[in-house]
């Protein structure tokens, strides 16, 4: 049977592609390395066509300067360092140069392809890479629409919840505009909850700097001397109703209910049922009907999975444990009490 002789996939191409841009970079190739990278690149039109493609794309990167930020190099060291000792200097630098020209390739796409809009469904929770090592994530039925800029980064929670791991980049603010509000973060780690009149913003890590929105997705000029502004620090908790602002302290056990939902869980303590199942109905399609202020101010308490079970676990423990009367009609539930006159 006669051998077959089989070309690399384009993907592979390109990748091997990546790893030669990066080796030949390092400027201690040596005549053995060129040599071989020659008798690659001449192996079949896939490879040529793949190193003058992304390095067409890395000179583009180069002669950018500083509108593109390679963030993830000193991340790229960390990884290259924890490496097994036996992996020789070259062979590290050229990996680590891999990793920064990947990640300098994504920012030029990014800033290239203008804004984009990330969605969750109800129930679904996402963790995206921003192209500067920063970190997103939506909770349940939330939307956020992502436009990095050469002098600014731009995230626009248009509904929902985020929790958002930024990067310090002294030449490029960021900033979340939410609501009526816009948060203006340096190197911090926060939670931004748009309600449906207010925003709650909860830093975890840093701080964060809270004011007005202006209209339009643009964000205030940080050289305004008018524009109020109140500083949010970790361990804290602001609401914002308007134009103003109200903090308060949180311990470190509300901290981290606040965020619980990133992990999949939902803490309640003597919490009114009218917010136990709203905040419920986030993750699921169950709308709940409660018939009267009693009801709605029944206390609850206890967890529940960030997920339809958790809507769902709520009915049966008002059913069997707190004996409400509960009729489902498709996706609604509605819920009162079994002495409630003209009940069902």
């Amino acid at each position: 049977m006669a051998n077959v002789h089989r070309l690399p996939s384009p993907t592979q191409a390109k990748r091997e592609a990546s790893e030669w841009i990066a080796r030949l970079d390092t400027g201690d190739a040596s005549d053995e390395d060129r040599a071989e990278f020659e008798r690659w690149r001449c192996a079949n039109a896939l490879n040529a066509r793949a190193f003058d493609e992304l390095s067409a794309t890395y000179r583009q990167f180069v002669a950018a300067g500083p509108l593109v930020r390679a963030v993830s190099y000193a991340q790229s060291m960390n990884e290259a360092a924890a490496w097994p000792p036996r992996l020789g200097f070259r062979t590290i630098a050229a990996a680590v140069a891999g990793c920064v020209l990947l990640a300098c390739l994504a920012t030029l796409f990014f800033l290239h392809t203008g804004p984009l809009t990330y969605r969750t469904a109800v129930g679904e929770h996402a963790t995206i890479a921003l192209p500067d090592g920063s970190v997103l994530e939506l909770n349940s039925a939330s939307s956020a629409r992502v436009q990095y800029e050469s002098a600014r980064r731009l995230i626009w929670l248009q509904h929902g919840e985020a929790y958002f791991r930024v990067v310090h980049d002294g030449n490029r603010p960021f900033w979340v505009k939410a609501g009526s509000s816009w948060v203006r973060a340096v190197g911090t780690a926060f939670n931004v909850y748009l309600r449906a009149h207010t925003v709650e913003v909860t830093v975890s890590e840093g701080a964060v700097k809270v004011g007005p929105s202006n209209s339009g997705f643009a964000p205030p000029d940080e050289q305004s001397r008018d524009m109020a502004t109140t500083v949010v620090r970790a361990g804290q908790q602001a609401e914002v109703v308007g134009a103003v602002t109200a903090t308060r302290p949180l311990s470190s056990v509300q901290l981290a209910r606040t965020v619980a939902w990133r992990e999949g869980t939902l803490y309640f303590e003597d919490q009114p049922l009218e917010e136990v199942s709203a905040e419920l109905e986030r993750y699921s399609a169950i709308k709940f009907e409660l018939a009267d202020a009693t009801v709605r101010s029944l206390r609850v308490g206890g967890t529940f999975q960030a997920s339809p079970q958790g809507a769902e676990t709520l009915v049966t423990m008002l059913e069997r444990g707190f004996g409400l009367k509960v009729t489902r009609e498709a996706d609604r539930v509605h819920i009162e009490s079994r002495s409630a006159p003209g009940g069902r």
